[in-house]
């Protein structure tokens, strides 16, 4: 399926609390909405980057030409993957998009943590180290080229607590 979106790495600003930033992320569910991971310039008390903010298209001032057409992967959502490096199973309920181009999936199992009664924990996977119906295997050499030209991105991606479960814009009705 083919999404239109604003390209990540846009500088741009935030209506609402008019902090200038760039969009490092997006994140897709089930109901094809889409929020944008806005990282705002500057560095807090501490000297670490200010907080993310996870915004929708319509807080931000950009221009016509920060989108893009991104081919998404719509049809493995709701369906069974399971990440091949840890067996990891469940439901794949949204897509991560990342500023290098790589789709991460989150997956929900089904059922409660024996130890806490609670439903378990969603966690996300790169897409190419999950296999499930809709999900297409890459050869050895496919693997390796889309891992050097798309690199995964590692720490500090996702917030705690969990990233936020509704969309407030939907791009397909």
């Amino acid at each position: 399926m083919q999404v239109r979106v604003l390209k990540l790495g846009t500088v741009c600003r935030d209506k609402a609390t008019d902090l200038e930033g760039t969009l490092t992320h997006w994140l897709m569910g089930m109901d094809k909405g889409i929020n944008y991971f806005f990282q705002p310039k500057g560095l807090d008390e501490d000297s670490q980057p200010v907080e993310k903010l996870y915004l929708e298209k319509d807080r931000l001032n950009v221009k016509e030409t920060d989108f893009e057409i991104v081919d998404v992967p719509f049809e493995i959502l709701g369906t069974a993957v399971t990440s091949k490096s840890s067996g990891f199973t469940g439901m794949a309920i949204q897509f991560l998009y990342s500023i290098n181009g790589c789709f991460h999936v989150f997956i929900q199992p089904s059922g409660l943590s024996a130890k806490t009664k609670t439903a378990i924990k969603k966690h996300d996977f790169d897409l190419r180290d999950c296999t499930g119906k809709k999900i297409t295997e890459l050869s050895e050499r496919e693997l390796k080229d889309s891992r050097q030209q798309k690199p995964s991105p590692t720490g500090g991606v996702l917030p705690q607590p969990e990233l936020p479960t509704s969309f407030t814009r939907r791009l397909i009705p």
